[in-house]
């Protein structure tokens, strides 16, 4: 989307914002983020946003339309925006005797801009201890190309748990579908959970029963803790436990397998089709850092004054 805007430098504050919302799979289901400005007497713009996700995003704002204005940082801008009210940039008039116009647009993605990725961290299996289930691999349908994507599938029983495989926060929740429980043939959608990890990847969770979830956005989980009941999804192989990895970002063809900690086993990969045994150590429980992550708390925009009122 396109936005412009022309000011003289006696005219009034403007106030001018946009949300973007994507139709993308599940996993990256955008939540709106809003991009503004508002100019003041000086006849400069300030370029403002707020994400009201529970993770970081990467903003890109490009200004094709930037007439007698310079910006106090490189553009086209792009930066990570926290969940909240962020400062991105301001605009200033060359001139302030001659009129100003601008015209942006954004696009934003989940995720951070350089994501440091440890290949090597143990994940926990997501269903609970003493638990045996077959492992299958499912290949990615939908990615934009740019992104590490793994999906294990774990035969489950319906109401059987679904646990936390890492520590994270909870970035949306959806099990509003009815069709994973009915016996449905076929469903574009499916009950799911998913969490931002401290190193910018996503682990998603399904398929959960329809209202079967105990977590909310914006709650912090610990690896090991119950996300929710397994529902119905009569329409595959049964019912079952799919756990997605995701690093966004991370361009070119090699996908980023997930390490797994299993009883008898250890640390490694999952083999298509072998059966495996959770176990919940404390070595892995605890290998990140004991302090509890904290929720997210949204940042509030500033008191900013316009046209000399508070």
């Amino acid at each position: 989307m396109y936005f412009s805007g022309t000011k003289s430098s006696y005219e009034i504050n403007r106030f001018l914002s946009f949300f973007l919302l994507f139709s993308v799979p599940p996993l990256f289901a955008q939540r709106v983020v809003d991009v503004s400005y508002t100019t003041d007497q000086q006849g400069n713009y300030h370029f403002t946003c707020n994400n009201k996700a529970f993770c970081t995003y990467v903003l890109r704002v490009e200004l094709p339309t930037m007439k007698n204005l310079k910006s106090d940082h490189p553009v086209p801008f792009e930066a990570e925006v926290k969940p909240g009210f962020n400062q991105l940039f301001t605009l200033s008039p060359i001139s302030r005797t001659d009129d100003t116009q601008v015209g942006f647009k954004a696009s934003n993605r989940k995720g951070c801009m350089q994501p440091v990725v440890n290949p090597d961290f143990v994940y926990l299996l997501p269903i609970g201890p003493g638990i045996q289930s077959q492992a299958f691999r499912i290949n990615a349908v939908h990615t934009t190309g740019q992104d590490s994507v793994y999906t294990v599938r774990l035969k489950m029983n319906i109401d059987d748990t679904i646990f936390s495989a890492r520590r994270g926060i909870v970035t949306a929740v959806d099990v509003s579908n009815t069709e994973n429980d009915a016996g449905a043939t076929t469903t574009g959608s499916w009950n799911y959970v998913e969490i931002v990890h401290a190193d910018c990847s996503f682990g998603q969770y399904g398929v959960f029963k329809k209202d079967g979830a105990f977590v909310r956005p914006g709650q912090a989980v610990e690896a090991g803790t119950p996300l929710g009941l397994v529902g119905g999804d009569r329409y595959g192989r049964g019912s079952d436990v799919r756990f997605t990895v995701v690093y966004p970002g991370q361009t070119g063809n090699t996908q980023i397998a997930p390490v797994f900690w299993t009883k008898g086993n250890g640390k490694g990969q999952l083999r298509q089709g072998a059966t495996y045994t959770s176990e919940f150590p404390k070595t892995i429980l605890t290998q990140e850092s004991a302090k509890k992550p904290a929720a997210f708390s949204k940042n509030q925009p500033p008191k900013r004054k316009h046209n000399g009122q508070t």
